[in-house]
Order: structure tokens, then C-alpha cells, then sequence
């Protein structure tokens, strides 16, 4: 009867320890390359067809889009952080905490996602779903108020090129833009 009850169990440690450490070391190593802003090295680490989704905030189907985020992350200067690795055959379940100029120059810190999911083929993304962390997103909504607000008294309208229809534009042209904005805001001691 012991027994019986324990199969559960030993069936769930069997599935997440059979993992192939192969993806866990390609995850390890994209972060790496990511982190030194890399972009085509980090490109090399998707499917053609992958998908990237943060949960509630946007998808981003193939390498085309994708290349956006990484560029906009290189020009951010970007940081991840990987903890928290659980394998699943081909997936991998972790927990990401990212960083980046964007972040402090509103003083916001750590921004956690998790979970994230990792599904592999042939060693690549083929799908990655991120979960972002509640209390970061309210951060970033309150410093969305505070560019907005500067924007309309400054009549500085490059904020509406950066989020048409409200919706983040990733390119290493728009991450440059961003920069340029926040030296603006500096400038006027708009930035707490």
C-alpha cells in the first residue's frame, strides 16, 4: 500500500531528473552571450520558427522579431541571471532575473520572471514563455507615468514613436532613441 502511494512521486523525480543537461548547458551558454550583447551569437540559439512570449505583455514569432528584442537588450546593456534550473525532457523550468539601463534609470531593480519555460529542439528554442513578476510590473507602469507626464510638459513627442497603439517597439534604433529620451529627462531632473 506504501508503495502504491509513493509512484506518483517517484514517477514526477524520474520525469524531471531525465533531462538532457545538453539543453541546460545551451541555456547557460545563450545567457552568457546575451549578457555580452552578442546578437547574432544569441540568434544562433533559436529556431528559425521560435516563439517568445512574456506572458500578458507581448509574443514575438520569429527570428526577425526576436532579433529586435536582442538588439534593443544590447543597446540596454542587459543582464540576465539564470537560477532555479528544473529539467523536463525538453523542457527547462527556471527562473530569470534581468536587469538592464532601461530599468535603472528608473530605478527599478530586478526584474523577475518566473517561471520561464524553455521548450528545446535539436538543442534550440523552439518555444520560451516568461512570466513577468507582479510587483516589477507595477514598477514599470508607475515609471511609464512619470516618462509620459515629462513627455506631454516637454512636448517631447519621440514617446509615441517608441509606443505606438502602446506597445514597446524593440530595435537597436529604439533602444538608442530610449537612451536619448531619458538623457532629456536627466537634463530637466525629471528622473528621481
Amino acid at each position: 500500500m506504501k508503495f502504491s502511494k509513493s509512484i506518483p512521486w517517484l514517477l514526477s523525480l524520474l520525469i524531471f531528473s531525465c533531462g538532457d543537461k545538453r539543453n541546460t548547458d545551451t541555456i547557460k551558454s545563450y545567457i552568457a552571450t546575451h549578457n555580452a550583447h552578442d546578437v547574432e551569437a544569441a540568434l544562433g540559439y533559436y529556431q528559425t520558427d521560435a516563439v517568445f512570449e512574456l506572458k500578458g505583455v507581448w509574443t514575438k514569432k520569429g527570428l526577425d522579431e526576436i532579433r529586435g528584442l536582442e538588439e534593443f537588450d544590447a543597446v540596454m546593456n542587459s543582464h540576465l541571471e539564470l537560477k532555479d534550473i528544473r529539467e523536463a525532457g525538453d523542457t527547462i523550468y527556471c527562473k530569470i532575473v534581468e536587469n538592464n539601463d532601461w530599468f535603472g534609470t528608473m530605478n527599478i531593480t530586478n526584474l523577475v520572471h518566473d517561471p520561464v519555460i524553455f521548450v528545446m529542439r535539436n538543442n534550440k528554442f523552439k518555444h520560451i514563455i516568461g512570466y513577468p513578476d507582479q510587483q516589477t510590473g507595477l514598477e514599470i507602469e508607475a515609471a511609464m507615468g512619470l516618462i509620459f507626464q515629462w513627455s506631454a510638459k516637454a512636448t517631447d513627442s519621440v514617446i509615441y514613436e517608441l509606443l505606438p497603439n502602446g506597445a514597446f517597439v524593440y530595435s537597436t534604433e529604439a533602444g538608442h532613441k530610449w537612451k536619448a529620451l531619458f538623457e532629456r529627462m536627466q537634463k530637466s531632473d525629471s528622473i528621481p
